[in-house]
């Protein structure tokens, strides 16, 4: 939704309403993560006009946006604007798990992608005694589809929906002596959400050097190899609400300066479990038994998040050509946790323990640019870097699971057509990179790439301006 007043000799007032939709698909990040940071590094979108344009607004001005994105652009803003916006999404979660084996234990998949459902009865027996019952020994039939990421393929699936206020903000030009400026302050909330599964958490990780260094991948007749099987689960739910200031002055008639501030505050509900299916006792090539085990740990509690950021801004104007840049300079993000671990077994044990984790995150760089090559048409591409593999991580209590994020560089393409003198029709692209790399990636220096697309249209009225815009953004990878 969008809310522009404008104020010349009468007020005019007008209100609209905006939803954006966003599916997205993604699967188990790496054997399982302890909880950390994850849910915040989320691309999300702020205003709706920006939205529809696929966040290419970094050498857009004139427009409330501006604020989030830029605050140069906030200095050709000449009349008092107000913008009120909501949104829902909808997200999805799909996952569909396929576990080979090389040469040796070539029947434990069956195991793995539960095509083979042990019983009690067996308990302890050799597997290769067993599959000579053919009677009993069962396989189910994996399932089938288009291809590897159909729905018809899911083994598992999970889906979240919300909606309600995401911003609102405002802007007032003012002039001292014959310099001109304007201010804006604004209110966005954006969602905080993680899921992670991972149904084969291995420990130690079998045939794999990526977790326990130097791990023997055979097995030598002799020594039996206890490999642990477990069922992982990590969820996080919240928002953070971000206060935002920024003020711009127009240097010239073809410069503008602006600086801003975001003051970040929020809270999440966090779940991790971790319930043993099992163990394998491996013996040689093809030799092992199952054993049922009796055991499940499970993390709950809460995290509260706090920042406070600063940026810069500035913005050439060339003829019918526009630069943008923008420093968010380096700032550190807090989380205070309180959780209760629970472990049930053997023994029954439950612990509460509440700590502090920082991150200094590094600065973020965008640089844009617009074009008008005729009246009517406006050509918007936007480029964001961030090196968060610089990024410096300091926990409360020790973390072996903890994998440093990769670098996110954020490309981001709109357009804009006036169709008519109250209509503008627009459409974006944008291509996100997650900081993340999942577990067996051929590249280990770049996450799995999300492709943001976006359309939206801007209808002026006597009562205002409103905006829609509509984001579909889907993330696929091994």
């Amino acid at each position: 939704m969008n809310f522009y007043r404008n104020i010349k000799t009468v007020l005019q007032f007008s209100m609209l309403v905006i939803v954006i939709c966003c599916s997205t698909n993604i699967i188990a990040q790496h054997r399982g993560d302890n909880l950390s940071f994850q849910g915040l590094s989320f691309k999300d979108n702020i205003d709706v006009k920006a939205s529809s344009m696929g966040g290419a607004v970094i050498a857009v001005s004139g427009n409330l946006f501006s604020l989030f994105y830029n605050p140069a652009g906030l200095a050709k803003i000449d009349k008092i604007q107000i913008s009120i916006s909501a949104n829902q999404y909808n997200r999805h979660w799909r996952e569909n798990q396929n576990y080979y084996a090389n040469r040796n234990f070539t029947s434990l998949p069956f195991y793995l992608e539960g095509l083979y459902v042990p019983k009690i009865e067996n308990n302890g027996k050799w597997d290769g005694d067993l599959y000579k019952d053919t009677a009993k020994y069962l396989i189910n039939a994996p399932k089938l589809g288009h291809d590897e990421y159909d729905e018809e393929v899911a083994q598992w699936k999970n889906d979240k929906s919300e909606s309600g206020l995401k911003n609102i903000s405002a802007a007032i030009p003012f002039s001292l002596g014959e310099r001109k400026f304007v201010v804006a302050a604004g209110y966005y909330k954006t969602q905080i959400n993680d899921f992670d599964r991972n149904e084969t958490f291995l420990s130690p990780m079998f045939q794999s050097y990526d977790y326990e260094t130097g791990f023997k991948r055979t097995v030598n007749g002799v020594d039996t190899l206890n490999l642990e099987w477990s069922r992982f689960l990590r969820s996080r739910n919240g928002s953070m609400n971000n206060i935002v200031a920024g003020i711009s002055n127009e240097l010239t008639e073809n410069i503008m300066l602006g600086v801003g501030i975001k003051i970040q505050s929020g809270e999440s509900d966090d779940y991790l479990s971790l319930n043993r299916a099992g163990d394998f006792h491996l013996i040689d090539a093809q030799k092992f038994k199952f054993y049922f085990v009796d055991y499940q740990k499970v993390v709950a509690g809460t995290s509260k998040f706090s920042s406070t950021s600063f940026n810069i801004g500035a913005m050439v104007n060339i003829n019918k050509v526009s630069l943008g840049f923008k420093i968010d300079l380096p700032y550190t993000l807090t989380r205070e946790w309180n959780y209760t671990t629970t472990e049930k077994g053997i023994k029954n044990t439950s612990k509460t323990q509440s700590l502090k984790d920082e991150v200094k995150m590094p600065a973020t760089y965008n640089f844009g640019i617009s074009f008008h090559p005729v009246e009517n048409f406006l050509m918007a591409f936007a480029y964001e870097s961030t090196p968060y593999s610089s990024a410096e991580f300091n926990f409360g209590a020790a973390d072996t699971t903890f994998r440093k994020w990769s670098n996110q560089n954020t490309l981001s393409f709109g357009l804009e057509y006036k169709m008519f003198s109250y209509l503008s029709l627009m459409a974006g692209y944008r291509s996100i990179p997650e900081v993340f790399i999942p577990d067996g990636a051929a590249v280990k220096d770049k996450g799995p790439i999300s492709n943001s697309y976006n359309i939206g249209f801007s209808l002026k009225t006597a009562l205002g301006c409103f905006d829609f815009a509509f984001e579909y953004r889907s993330m696929k990878y091994y």
